[in-house]
Order: structure tokens, then C-alpha cells, then sequence
């Protein structure tokens, strides 16, 4: 029955003043599943359209706790606001994405994942719900739940629905987090072969030539589909840091620095995902007997800035190795005990792993493993990818092998 609303390219109903607004709200989806950098002015865009798209604020608050940063979380009350303005003559599915938005803000993870869920059983095509869902089963360590949450939906998509190519590279992804490599890839490069502006579909096939040591595959892949990828907004960076493991694997320490230096490190760059990518490669670089120079004070006085976030233990406990490495122990050690007050899983696994970080770096071993073996089998519940986590492995072998 036809509605009187505009709807969205997957067929979704909108409230909002018009078609344009609506339209312009497309495109900010768009931009923002390719991980492109005018995904910012694009919803300005959207949102001067009609400055009361329910929507439209309910994606910007969404694309504020993406952030991952306290300020920018700190922006987001008003933003619900705005949106729950607009609630009274919103549709179903507006009104729980904004019921979504409040619950990932009251830092209840699991509670945005399942009303993400709620939408996506009625509106399978709600990619925003879809790739939030993604996102946020990622970080809570849930392969499964992201793959299932991606096969839930398929049989609503097609390759005339816009997209369709990004929602291929999120189910490749979910099969290679869940170990399931051979589909991984095969998804992965279909996706890239719809879609070569899909930075996530690539990284996806590079994660499966990383787990399965094809290093000099990885360098190939990742270089030969750089003019894409590398248009996209900072996540590019986390691309380079791919191809820097790559060379890692092969032995290639010199041109994994030179990477750093040229491809990763971004003075001007406040992003989480850029802080881990740097702290990581930095230390497997130390832990292959490399001298990194005088690389981690500017990379720790970055990491000072995001001290009392508590947004994802993952980020902490990457800042808390900046700051060790930085040599400031007393910081690193007061960020630990304030994460282990903080309970749930920063108090879990977070603290502990900072405290092992911490311990590994002023030279106590033993303490070092003893920490890291304590919860070696929890860290997966921190989030981040099998090839992140897989810092922590090494760190623990050097400690034991230290330790022995």
C-alpha cells in the first residue's frame, strides 16, 4: 500500500520533506559503506536538505560512536534529541533505529545488536542496520553472530539492489573471522570484481592470505588494487598496515618501517583505528629485534588523548602499550586500574592484558605470561580481527620465551 512517504533506493520508507532529502541520504550511505572521505559533507548534505530527517540525525549520531572517541560521544545526547523530535510521525523502523542509537550510547552493545536484528527481520534491506550490526558484532569478538546476521538477510539481495557488492565483501569478512577461508576469498574477490571501490571486500581477501601465510599473494593483492582503496577515508591506512605484515612475513623488516613512515603514520590523524594499527606494527616490529628509533612518543602522545574514552578495551589496551613503550609506566599503570574499575569486559580482559603489556615492557616476564595465559582464551571477547589479535600471541611467546 503506498504510504505518501518517499523511499529510499532499497525501497525503504523515509519521512522526510521530500525526494532530494532522501536521495541526498542515499548517497551518505553510499559513501559510507565504500568508506569514503565525503561521507561527512554528504550527510551535511542530507541534513540541509531537511534539517528534521530523523534518519539523517539518528546517522549522525551513529557515525559519532563509530568514532569511538569520548568527545565525539559526549556530541551525541543532542543528537538524539534532535532525532527523537521527529519520532511522532516517524515509521516503525525509524523509531528503532533511534531506540538502536540510544542503547549503543548507554554503551549497551548487545542491546543495539539486537534492535539492529529487530529491523533487519522486517526490512532485510536496511543496510545501515545491517553494516552497524557488522560493526558491532565485530567488536564484541562474535564471528558467528556477524555471519549470521549477513546470511539472514542474502536471500533479499541480489545484484540489482544497490550495494549488493558491499553486503558480498561483509559476508566474506564474516566467513574469514569464522575460519571458513576458501569461501572467504572466493566471496571476497566476487565482491571486488562488482565493486573494486570496496576497501572492506579487499581487506577481507587480504585477512584470508594472512592467515594462511601467502605473503607474497598478499603484497600483490593489496598493491594491484591500491588506486582504489587508497581514495578511501583513513581505513586506508589500515590497508597499508596489511601490506606491512605482508612484508613482515617475507622477512622484509626495512620496508615494512619504510611503510610506516611513508604509508601509516599520520601526524594529523585522531582516529582509533590508525593509534592500533601504528602501536601494532611498531611492536611486532620490536619483537622481531627491529629498533624502531624515536617513533613511539609521538605516537604515545596521541594515545594520551583517548586516556578516559573507555569506549572499546581493544583501544585501550593499544594506548596503554603506546604509553609503556613511551616509557611513561606511571600513566600506562593508572589508565590499567581505571579500566579494571571500570568493570565488565574492561575490567575482564582489558585490564589484564594492559597490565601484561605493562609488564612486558619494564622486563618482568613471568608476570608478563602468567597474565596473558590467563586470558589467553578470552581475548577474542575485546573484538578486533584473528590477524589484531594475533599481537598478543607473539607477545606471549616472547615472554615465555624470555621467561624459559
Amino acid at each position: 500500500m503506498p504510504t505518501g512517504r518517499p523511499t529510499d533506493q532499497w525501497g525503504n520508507d523515509v519521512t522526510a520533506a521530500g525526494a532530494d532529502a532522501v536521495g541526498a541520504l542515499d548517497k551518505t550511505l553510499m559513501s559510507y559503506l565504500a568508506l569514503d572521505r565525503q561521507t561527512g559533507p554528504l550527510l551535511k548534505d542530507a541534513l540541509a536538505a531537511d534539517p528534521d530527517m530523523v534518519m539523517a540525525h539518528c546517522l549522525k549520531g551513529y557515525f559519532f560512536l563509530l568514532m569511538a572517541s569520548g568527545p565525539l560521544r559526549d556530541r551525541v545526547p543532542k543528537v538524539l534529541a534532535a532525532a527523537e523530535a521527529g519520532l511522532e510521525g516517524a515509521t516503525d523502523r525509524e523509531k528503532t533505529h533511534v531506540r538502536a542509537l540510544k542503547h549503543w550510547l548507554d554503551g549497551d552493545a548487545t542491546g543495539a545488536v539486537k534492535t539492529w536484528e529487530e529491523i533487519l527481520a522486517d526490512h532485510p534491506l536496511d543496510v545501515l542496520a545491517l553494516r552497524l550490526a557488522h560493526h558491532a558484532y565485530f567488536y564484541m569478538g562474535a564471528a558467528g553472530g556477524m555471519l549470521s546476521s549477513v546470511e539472514r538477510v542474502l536471500d533479499a539481495w541480489d545484484e540489482g539492489a544497490p550495494g549488493y557488492g558491499f553486503v558480498l565483501g561483509m559476508r566474506s569478512f564474516a566467513l574469514e573471522e569464522s575460519g571458513d577461508y576458501g569461501a572467504a576469498e572466493e566471496i571476497g574477490r566476487r565482491a571486488v570484481d562488482i565493486n573494486a571501490d570496496d576497501p572492506w571486500a579487499v581487506h577481507a581477501v587480504a585477512h584470508v592470505m594472512e592467515m594462511q601465510g601467502r605473503h607474497g599473494e598478499g603484497v600483490e593483492w593489496i598493491s594491484g588494487l591500491q588506486r582504489h582503496w587508497n581514495q578511501a577515508n583513513n581505513f586506508r591506512y589500515h590497508l597499508w598496515w596489511h601490506r606491512a605484515l605482508m612484508h613482515l612475513g617475507r622477512g622484509e623488516v626495512d620496508e615494512a618501517l619504510r611503510l610506516y613512515d611513508e604509508s601509516l603514520w599520520d601526524p594529523d590523524s585522531d582516529e582509533y583505528l590508525d593509534l592500533c594499527n601504528d602501536v601494532s606494527l611498531l611492536l611486532r616490529l620490536e619483537l622481531l629485534g627491529v629498533d624502531v628509533g624515536d617513533r613511539w612518543p609521538a605516537l604515545a602522545e596521541k594515545a594520551s588523548s583517548r586516556i578516559d574514552d573507555r569506549m572499546l578495551a581493544f583501544i585501550d589496551c593499544h594506548v596503554v602499550a603506546a604509553l609503556a613503550a613511551a616509557g611513561q609506566i606511571d600513566k600506562a599503570e593508572r589508565m590499567a586500574g581505571e579500566m579494571a574499575s571500570a568493570g565488565g569486559i574492561f575490567a575482564d580482559v582489558g585490564a589484564i592484558v594492559s597490565k601484561a603489556l605493562i609488564a612486558h615492557r619494564t622486563g618482568d616476564y613471568p608476570a608478563a605470561a602468567r597474565l596473558l595465559g590467563d586470558v589467553r582464551d578470552d581475548i577474542v571477547t575485546i573484538g578486533g580481527s584473528h590477524a589484531q589479535r594475533n599481537l598478543f600471541n607473539l607477545l606471549l611467546e616472547d615472554a615465555e620465551n624470555r621467561e624459559a
